[in-house]
């Protein structure tokens, strides 16, 4: 498909078809994965990351998949007439992507400033194909627990007293994984506990509900559902 062509197709044809990367690992193997995929990925990704009162596994992979993209759609509107409409509907659509990123890693540093020692003790003893902040994050997470430890040394530890200054563990905030959040199948679920009496019931694909997050949380990094 011509340059040309895809700008005729509406802001989806800024997105290429063609594969932009070697491939993700799904149920079924290794499969291609094209800009749109990307796209509906991060969607996917941004919408559950809001909503999960917990921090969820990164995507540093697919945003840079994603600002490389961008950075295509933008060197094909160069030829584009700023007065013509196909130029103010493809640069609305990349707005809105670049929202959505934003959008995204704004979310998980907020998580990470809330819960910083919460979310650093978890990655301690995590494998590191299951460490959910990326390198970066992991950086900023550490710094920022140095400076507010220091902070807080000088502006209130050091005045209490010592028994109260080895009570660490009590400053640790930690998200409430009982909070009910809004979830839809995505997949056929069987058997999923729902109660404190080990209730179970069966989600059929495309069910909406409202369920403590921590009973469905190993579901969302299965992928068998979203967040909405």
């Amino acid at each position: 498909m011509s340059e040309e062509q895809k700008l005729d197709n509406g802001p989806a044809g800024l997105l290429d078809t063609e594969t932009i990367a070697d491939g993700i690992e799904s149920d079924d193997g290794t499969e291609e994965i094209t800009a749109q995929k990307v796209l509906e990925f991060l969607e996917t990704a941004w919408t559950n990351e809001m909503s999960a009162p917990e921090i969820l596994m990164h995507q540093s992979e697919m945003i840079e998949l994603m600002m490389g993209q961008i950075a295509h759609m933008e060197e094909n509107m160069k030829d584009l007439n700023k007065n013509d409409f196909r130029y103010v509907a493809h640069q609305m659509e990349l707005e809105r992507i670049r929202y959505i990123m934003v959008s995204y890693l704004r979310c998980r540093l907020r998580k990470i400033e809330n819960f910083t020692q919460h979310i650093l003790n978890e990655e301690s003893v995590r494998e590191p194909d299951e460490k959910r902040l990326s390198q970066e994050e992991t950086k900023f997470a550490k710094e920022y627990y140095e400076n507010m430890e220091t902070c807080f040394q000088q502006v209130a530890l050091q005045y209490m007293p010592n028994m109260q200054r080895s009570e660490a563990d009590q400053r640790i905030v930690r998200p409430n994984l009982m909070s009910h959040v809004f979830i839809k199948a995505k997949v056929s679920v069987p058997s999923v506990v729902v109660g404190v009496d080990d209730e179970e019931v069966d989600l059929a694909a495309n069910s909406q509900h409202i369920i403590p997050y921590q009973l469905i949380a190993d579901l969302i990094h299965k992928n068998q559902v979203k967040l909405i």
